[in-house]
């Protein structure tokens, strides 16, 4: 576009006019990425849902354990068994929970550690111990 012989507030119009052109094209450049994240189709529908065993998921799916209300994310498209199995054999991931302490009642596979937040503490413990008490 000439912008010679143009009067000044014309050229400032139009270089605002261009500015927010540029802004636009980058929003919607932004837009098109999120939208392609989710529920693995890149449909733009993105979706949590309630678990369900028994389900085909697709990667990067949002679930909820509608016993806990914990949200997890779908690391690999695969049929669903039980929430506990399906986390225990890595195909889902905690995406948030209320504590970064977990607990384990046995030593957690390597696939329960890969599924966990990368600044979590893990305490294993035996519901046969004897609680502590302190010394007074």
């Amino acid at each position: 576009m000439s912008t010679t012989n143009m009067p000044e507030s014309f050229q400032a119009l139009l270089n605002a006019f261009l500015a927010q052109q540029a802004k636009l094209e980058a929003i919607a450049e932004n837009l098109s990425k999120i939208e392609s994240i989710g529920g693995g189709g890149g449909d733009g529908n993105a979706t949590i849902e309630d678990y369900e065993s028994g389900k085909l998921y697709k990667r990067n799916t949002l679930i909820v354990d509608p016993m806990t209300e914990t949200v997890y994310r779908v690391l690999t498209e695969y049929t669903s068994v039980t929430v506990e199995s399906d986390y225990t054999n890595g195909l889902i991931k905690l995406v948030g929970f209320e504590s970064q302490i977990v607990t384990f009642p046995h030593n957690p596979s390597q696939a329960e550690i890969n599924a966990l937040n990368d600044d979590t503490l893990v305490a294993v413990y035996n519901s046969n111990d004897t609680p502590y008490t302190p010394d007074t």
